[in-house]
């Protein structure tokens, strides 16, 4: 159980490390426009993206497997809790560029149907939901409905594009399944990662990078599902986290892993102000292009988690309790059926 744990807070670390620093390349190509460095930027993050969220949402469903098995009433920081984080979040963004001059135009519908980049909380709420509703269900048949849309992918995209245009709802059913296989799964998940030897770990890279390769060399694959990729992918990277946390893991991943929520939430305001405000030319030099997303994901890795360990703005990060147990305010104490007091019983003595 500890290696287990060791390697999944591993795997959160990079995950979002990884999803930080794809957004800060994409920034750069805005910025500086092609190059040979944006160009090579763009194959790696294209290369890693059948792992980069699907490993992610894995390894969150593993760690909510146990909290599907309980009563609604001890599931508030998963649902409610991340319901308030998206919306608050939400609003301090709209609030945030409104106050340089970039007022979105439509704030509610972003909100409701997840036009944001912060649909990752969207979708945390969302795929606990599912799988604590389908709890009860053969757990494969539920797998396996779910990957449908990822294995449909293009009718996926023409269907919600069309249903929803602008929603990040197809992002989130490219990953439905792998949060439930977490969920579902764990047992399995973390006894096979505890069977990983250096040799799997080779051979799974080495079919991951090439078929990898042979995808983005072949242009119409473009659009299709990555499913087949990430079912290389994903094994590939658990098995290099176990192997690096089989002896202890580095001593940094624990805590930020723990901590991925305010990294991914921060890195919008932060990559906002740059894209806005950054002049292009400084990037202009190739050692200057290659070397900003490094900095740049370094930057929003390092303030959220100062910011995260300010008392004072715990509730952007964590839940209130009066958020996640709303059934524990005095208003909703009030109202239960208070048990009902025994009359006293008087005792005559007898003549």
């Amino acid at each position: 159980m500890r290696r287990r744990i060791e390697w999944i807070d591993l795997v959160k670390a990079v995950s979002v490390l990884l999803v930080v620093f794809m957004h800060a390349s994409n920034t750069l190509y805005d910025l500086a426009g092609p190059s040979g460095a944006t160009a090579v930027l763009q194959h790696v993050n294209h290369l890693l993206e059948p792992m980069r969220m699907p490993v992610f949402f894995l390894v969150s469903g593993m760690l909510a497997s146990s909290a599907v098995r309980r009563p609604w009433s001890q599931s508030g920081n998963r649902t409610l809790g991340m319901v308030y984080l998206y919306v608050v979040w939400m609003l301090l963004y709209f609030g945030f560029i409104t106050a340089f001059g970039s007022a979105p135009s439509d704030p509610i519908s972003a909100i409701v149907f997840a036009k944001s980049g912060f649909w990752y909380l969207y979708a945390m709420a969302l795929f606990f939901v599912i799988a604590r509703l389908l709890r009860n269900q053969p757990a494969w048949v539920v797998v396996a409905v779910a990957l449908l849309p990822n294995v449909l992918r293009p009718l996926t995209d023409q269907v919600v594009g069309g249903l929803v245009p602008g929603s990040l709802y197809t992002s989130m059913a490219m990953n439905l399944a792998f949060f439930l296989i977490g969920a579902y799964f764990k047992d399995i998940v973390g006894g096979l990662a505890q069977k990983v030897t250096p040799w799997h770990a080779v051979a799974l890279g080495t079919l991951s990078v090439t078929a990898g390769l042979l995808w983005l060399e072949t242009p119409e694959m473009i659009g299709q599902s990555l499913l087949p990729l990430s079912l290389l992918w994903v094994p590939f990277g658990i098995s290099v986290a176990v192997l690096i946390t089989r002896n202890g893991a580095p001593s940094w991943s624990r805590y930020v892993g723990a901590r991925t929520l305010s990294i991914y939430v921060l890195q919008w305001p932060v990559i906002f102000l740059v894209d806005s405000f950054l002049p292009g030319d400084l990037l202009a030099n190739p050692l200057a292009a290659i070397a900003f997303p490094f900095l740049l994901t370094g930057v929003v890795a390092a303030m959220a988690l100062w910011l995260h360990s300010l008392p004072g703005l715990r509730p952007l990060f964590v839940a209130p309790r009066w958020v996640t147990h709303p059934h524990e305010l005095p208003v909703f104490e009030s109202l239960r059926p208070q048990p009902a007091t025994p009359e006293p019983v008087t005792v005559t003595a007898g003549r």
